[in-house]
């Protein structure tokens, strides 16, 4: 009798082991996220390493490339993103346009190089510094977006990728009121911009529209500026930080059903909100608080698991950023 009650015990045991294995939500891709780099030849803001955002220490930022790469490659991220303000102004603004542009451009060549030391696909997001001095058609001929074999048309700044079941946009809110792309180009229609004139055109919005009709993923969101009201939980945040169609924008995030998240930076403080379903999380800059890349070097390595419909993601600060962990469940 006892041998049979202990058969029992070993068959219940075993099922609710295996039943166990089965519930449990399963990473289906990670990856790695990094914003406001700011590389460019200027001295750092601060020579004391400060508690808070708001110094920018540029001189940093190639090593922290270096090394947020290398992490990436240990981690086995299946892609990076950089979310925009990838480079910044050249120290001497003294200098005629075209030795103010060909620096911006030997800035951005030298980014994009260290990104590229890790070993898997990158994208970027348009911030408003990465065009101080350049066209996005300048900026596009230093940078890569996609991997092996993916299609993204050279030159365009906003565009869809799907990784491990997920859905993945990339918007450029990087337009001026009147719809013209930001441009360091003297002269030009978009000349002149504002950082606190960040929109996003008709064109763009109704690509979002198509794109997120047209896929049933779970699909995670990236910007430079930030598509959330932070001014609601965060007393120090500035509202120009933030898209100016923001709410139309997460208007058709809420009625596609499928979107769980987004990402953004340009806020150099960071911070997190959930607005009707969908987390909004806005990384630290990396170019806050100190220039060592060892311990002042601020990325997220993100986890996303699934089970069904119940979505996981877990975010993983490095240097002085926040983690955090959030659950949503699809419609």
């Amino acid at each position: 009798m006892k041998t049979v009650l202990k058969g029992v015990w070993l068959f219940f045991y075993f099922a609710f082991f295996s039943w166990s294995l089965i519930a449990e939500p399963s990473r289906v891709v990670r990856f790695g996220v990094i914003s406001d780099v700011h590389v460019c030849d200027k001295p750092d803001q601060s020579q004391v390493i400060s508690v808070n955002a708001s110094p920018r220490y540029f001189t940093g930022g190639l090593a922290k490339l270096e090394a947020f790469a290398e992490a990436m490659n240990k981690a086995n991220a299946a892609f990076v993103v950089e979310l925009g303000d990838f480079t910044d102004n050249p120290v001497d603004m003294s200098l005629p346009y075209e030795k103010r542009k060909a620096a911006a451009l030997g800035f951005l060549e030298g980014a994009e190089a260290k990104l590229a030391l890790f070993k898997g696909p990158r994208y970027h997001v348009m911030g408003n510094h990465d065009t101080d001095q350049l066209s996005k058609e300048d900026v596009s001929t230093k940078i890569v977006n996609g991997g092996t074999g993916e299609i993204i048309p050279k030159g365009k700044t906003y565009y869809s990728f799907d990784k491990g079941g997920i859905h993945f946009v990339v918007l450029d809110a990087c337009y001026k009121a009147d719809g013209n792309p930001y441009s360091g180009v003297p002269g030009s229609p978009g000349s002149g911009y504002s950082w606190s004139d960040a929109n996003i055109p008709a064109v763009e919005v109704e690509w979002l529209k198509n794109d997120l009709a047209s896929t049933k993923l779970p699909t995670i969101v990236f910007s430079h500026q930030l598509l959330c009201p932070l001014e609601q939980v965060d007393a120090a945040y500035d509202p120009a930080h933030s898209v100016k169609n923001a709410a139309e924008i997460r208007s058709i995030l809420e009625k596609s059903g499928v979107v769980v998240a987004a990402f953004a930076g340009h806020y150099h403080d960071g911070g997190y909100m959930k607005v009707n379903g969908i987390h909004y999380v806005c990384l630290q800059a990396n170019a806050a608080y100190g220039n060592d890349a060892s311990y002042h070097n601020q990325y997220v390595l993100v986890d996303v698991y699934k089970d069904g419909k119940d979505i996981q993601i877990t975010i993983a600060g490095n240097g002085n950023q926040k983690s955090y962990v959030l659950a949503s469940t699809l419609k």
